[in-house]
């Protein structure tokens, strides 16, 4: 258990990550909100926490709920938890007038093993595989390199979850061009090891390189050349594996190398044409949804990807990872507004089930039909269901973390949904580019958004975060900042003329000739290709159009658009929240939002 989540007071025992208050090993139940209030005391360490940030935490800032009421009943329900005296409290402090602390509050040392109460459990040895290196002098292998990596990774992560903790694909792809050492990297990971590998060619054949280095003397502990290129991408992960497992433990159990076999496909050249079709999705998925559908971004990485799935079911039709590829591209594109929800999601659901008919231990599997659950179905409890299963699976699988964290946000878990955010960013510490400002926006923090990326002087910045910055600074009416991150965007995506468009409309009638703008070009598309009505709606919501806000809603409930599941998280309309007729819509999309 990752101690930096265990927070002791006294004699009690707050874990955050399995969300339980505990006194001497014994649990003692309490609420989904006092819960949320005390992990958010506790975190604070002795701090004072004003009942404003408390309201901006657990209501979202809501000014349209009894959130005094709320606040005395949480606080006297932890009281009531405590065993403590109102009128001479120990632990949970008032400050009148200010807010409240809790006093006492540390992180946990690490727990004693079970089988020696005086031997701490050895800690997981963290370790990164590097983005091969294209030594071909062919431009088209890069996808290969890059998924050849990923796959391995995400292999190795699944195998001893608790021995081994294998970081995530994005971080290991920020050192694609760093040039530094693998002492250096080993440093800034706090790393054990490191995989390296790269692809040469020879005449006609294609050989992988691979070495794994231990980081403590840089000691080469396993090295391997494979050739053919597309056999020899089969027998990497099970041959690092065992190398791992010689120097981490005795041997790798039985049941492990079952599950490191049943991820690989019979075929070799299904297995290469998963590994390429995962490079173009993920390419393309860590693009802000919203922003995607309404402005248009290509969805050509995504049809790519598509093509590559396809072929890999068709040459290996027993391949799992094969369908769940395929049930992501569905999912993704109409989340992305590229498809229709009834065009895409039941095709996604039926993949899902098939990979899942084929291994029913498949990571990937479980998290593709949590998705469906989420995204289309609404079926809260499922979704969560599924997003646990996968994560028992694979405790390393960063995407599941941050989708489990999403889920948990929008059914208003925000303590849940922060911890889930944060043990994807430990997995993955520089994440997908971007993921820090998605988490911050989905939580509603626009102004903290705002305060950290808006800095003195023009900074780099991936697409993602400039999707995110334009809605941060709309919201908080910084206008003129909001057209600069989405031309920044827009730009950055490869939509220069459309970019050149809304500077024009800025330059020429302000933001509300923008939001015009927007609005004419959403209408104008939908005659001519699908355009998601929940859009349509969000366009209408920002211009203070209501009723042809609402009447766009109402489209987009009776198709079940993706997006609806977080709709209580959408900043466009959050100024309506309290009208009875969105209240009707947020009670058809289900108890989550309730």
């Amino acid at each position: 258990m990752p101690t930096d989540r265990v927070i002791r007071f006294a004699d009690y025992e707050l874990d955050v990550e399995r969300y339980q208050l505990r006194r001497a090993g014994q649990q003692i139940r309490l609420e989904r909100l006092p819960m949320d209030l005390l992990i958010m005391l506790a975190s604070r360490h002795g701090e004072l926490v004003a009942r404003t940030d408390i309201v901006d935490r657990l209501w979202g800032g809501s000014l349209f709920r009894d959130t005094e009421n709320g606040i005395n009943t949480a606080i006297r329900k932890i009281r009531i938890a405590l065993g403590e005296d109102p009128a001479q409290p120990r632990h949970l402090i008032t400050v009148k007038g200010k807010g409240y602390r809790l006093d006492g509050a540390q992180r946990a040392a690490p727990e004693p093993a079970m089988d020696d109460p005086a031997t701490p459990p050895p800690a997981a040895a963290r370790a990164l595989v590097l983005p091969f290196a294209n030594l071909t002098g062919d431009a088209a292998q890069e996808s290969l390199c890059d998924a050849l990596a990923d796959e391995i990774s995400a292999t190795l992560g699944a195998l001893h979850p608790e021995r081994l903790l294998l970081l995530a694909r994005t971080t290991a792809a920020r050192y694609r061009d760093a040039r530094k050492s693998i002492s250096e990297i080993a440093h800034e990971l706090k790393l054990d090891y490191v995989l390296e590998g790269s692809l040469t060619k020879e005449a006609s054949r294609m050989r992988v390189l691979t070495r794994l280095i231990r980081c403590v003397d840089e000691v080469q502990i396993w090295s391997s050349a494979h050739e053919p290129v597309a056999l020899g991408a089969l027998d990497i992960p099970k041959e690092v594996a065992a190398a791992l497992a010689l120097d981490l433990a005795p041997t790798l159990c039985e049941q492990r190398r079952i599950t490191l076999t049943r991820r690989l496909p019979v075929d070799p050249a299904a297995h290469d044409a998963y590994l390429r079709g995962r490079f173009y999705w993920y390419r393309r998925v860590h693009f802000d949804a919203g922003f995607s559908a309404h402005h248009a971004i290509d969805g050509e990485d995504f049809f790519r990807s598509r093509m590559y799935f396809e072929a890999a079911v068709e040459r290996d039709p027993n391949y799992a990872l094969g369908y769940t590829g395929l049930s992501n591209y569905y999912g993704s594109t109409v989340v992305h507004g590229l498809i229709a929800p009834l065009e895409g999601w039941p095709l996604a659901r039926e993949l899902a089930e098939n990979a899942l008919e084929l291994d029913p231990d498949l990571p990937e599997a479980h998290h593709a039909l949590a998705a469906v659950h989420y995204f289309f179905e609404w079926d809260w409890s499922k979704a969560e269901a599924g997003f646990k299963e996968a994560l028992r699976r694979n405790p390393t699988y960063a995407d599941s973390h941050r989708l489990y964290a999403r889920l948990l946000t929008a059914m208003g878990r925000r303590a849940e949904g922060d911890a889930a955010m944060e043990r994807a960013e430990r997995i993955d510490p520089l994440a997908f580019q971007g993921a820090r400002a998605f988490g911050m926006v989905l939580s509603g923090k626009h102004a903290q958004v705002v305060s950290e990326y808006l800095s003195p002087g023009h900074l780099e910045h991936p697409p993602l975060v400039y999707q995110l910055l334009a809605t941060a600074f709309e919201v908080k009416k910084l206008f003129a900042e909001a057209v600069d991150a989405t031309v920044e965007a827009l730009v950055s995506c490869g939509q220069q003329t459309r970019a050149t468009a809304i500077r024009a409309q800025w330059e020429a009638g302000g933001y509300d000739a923008v939001l015009r703008w927007y609005l004419d070009d959403l209408l104008v598309r939908r005659r001519s290709r699908y355009t998601s009505p929940l859009v349509i709606a969000e366009a209408y919501a920002r211009l203070a159009q209501p009723h042809e806000m609402f009447h766009w809603l109402e489209a987009a409930l009776a198709e079940r658009s993706s997006r609806l599941c977080e709709l209580r998280s959408n900043p466009w309309f959050q100024p309506y929240r309290p009208t009875g007729r969105m209240r009707m819509i947020e009670k058809h999309i289900g108890a989550g939002l309730a």
